[in-house]
């Protein structure tokens, strides 16, 4: 019997220095570059990462992983320091199974107009 992998999805939020622009894929380098940095191709190799969506105007995120790998992706995120040498943090904010629990809890960011 074989196992499924199971996914997480984690929702972050972007803090910027001034008005920084980049795009997807800048951001996706980054989060390689942070993961092998840290942690190592063989770990790079299990991650099974995925940008499910990113909004740039409200300055967050949702990335899928595995449920194996969930604690090593927060990591990863949270030692990101800078894009294209402008700084930036990325905060994770929630962790959940289900996309539909990280939907709620945009919709509820953004019905209190949290920043």
């Amino acid at each position: 019997m074989v196992d499924r992998e199971r996914k997480r999805y984690i929702l972050f939020k972007i803090i910027k220095e001034y008005e920084t622009e980049f795009n997807k894929n800048e951001l996706i380098n980054v989060i390689w570059q942070s993961i092998w940095r840290y942690f190592g191709m063989n770990v790079a190799n299990k991650i099974g990462l995925w940008i499910i969506d990113i909004n740039f105007e409200k300055n967050y995120g949702i990335i899928r992983c595995s449920h194996k790998t969930k604690e090593i992706m927060i990591s990863a995120l949270s030692l990101i320091r800078e894009i294209r040498r402008k700084r930036i943090i990325i905060f994770p904010i929630k962790t959940s199974g289900t996309l539909k629990k990280i939907k709620k809890v945009i919709n509820e960011i953004n019905y209190f107009n949290i920043d």
